[in-house]
């Protein structure tokens, strides 16, 4: 990529785009140091204010860091979170042994609407008893690489608002429910932009590409039990698959 001093698009922003491309190329590796602003200012003939704010918004999304007394670095690659043998109840909150392991977990009454009764086969409106909003998030060495959601049933599960806030263990939560835990379940996974809440809850520039696991569970009496969505850093996180043929 060569800079375009006839383009629309400011000098800062395709010094930004060139910076990023050597960075993808290999040509400044991760934990290595990158020229100095007066290099590039040289190189590219360039001011030294525009080349501040390019370093600088790269900085800003973590592509960047600076190093006081030693200069600028590019970001080390960060240790992948491997989630292995993946499948469709990963996330399922009725599918967990213990909650020990989901941090900052809150729950709350959702109301019924089009959206629920898509996702779980019902008509709302009233009558229906609604939702229980489970959400948590998954962390690894403080930091946080998944943000998880799960709706279940209120006539399910009515007492489940109560027994999380009594902190009880998930072997009393699903005991003599048996007809409502998961027995079969399928997943879509996609990737799409963080938002900015997201963005904040995971420590990530807006915008950045974050990996989106939804998955639907059915009961054993055949009923839709939980719908749980996974938002993941794609920087922190590879799945894993296992497979097998007989």
């Amino acid at each position: 990529m060569k800079l375009d001093r006839r383009s629309t698009i400011p000098l800062y922003a395709q010094l930004k785009e060139l910076l990023s491309d050597r960075i993808r190329a290999g040509d400044y590796a991760p934990g290595e140091k990158i020229p100095s602003e007066l290099a590039f200012c040289k190189e590219l003939d360039l001011s030294r204010p525009t080349v501040r704010q390019a370093i600088s918004e790269l900085v800003t999304e973590g592509i960047l860091i600076i190093v006081k007394g030693k200069g600028t670095f590019v970001a080390p690659e960060p240790e992948k979170i491997e989630l292995k043998g993946f499948n469709a109840f990963a996330f399922s909150f009725l599918s967990a042994r213990e909650l020990d392991g989901l941090h900052d977990l809150t729950v709350e009454m959702a109301e019924a609407d089009s959206e629920t009764g898509r996702l779980f086969d019902t008509a709302g409106g009233t009558g229906h008893a609604g939702y229980w909003k489970i959400q948590w998030q998954l962390t690894d060495e403080d930091r946080v690489f998944a943000l998880c959601q799960s709706l279940i049933p209120v006539y399910m599960f009515p007492e489940l608002g109560n027994d999380l806030r009594q902190k009880r263990r998930m072997i009393e939560i699903t005991a003599n429910k048996y007809a409502y835990l998961p027995q079969r379940a399928n997943c879509k996974i996609r990737v799409r932009p963080a938002d900015p809440q997201e963005a904040g809850e995971l420590d990530i520039a807006r915008n950045s590409p974050v990996l989106v696991s939804t998955s639907r569970l059915v009961s054993r009496s055949g009923n839709v039990c939980e719908v749980v969505r996974a938002v993941m850093r794609t920087d922190l996180v590879t799945i894993g698959l296992d497979a097998g043929r007989s």
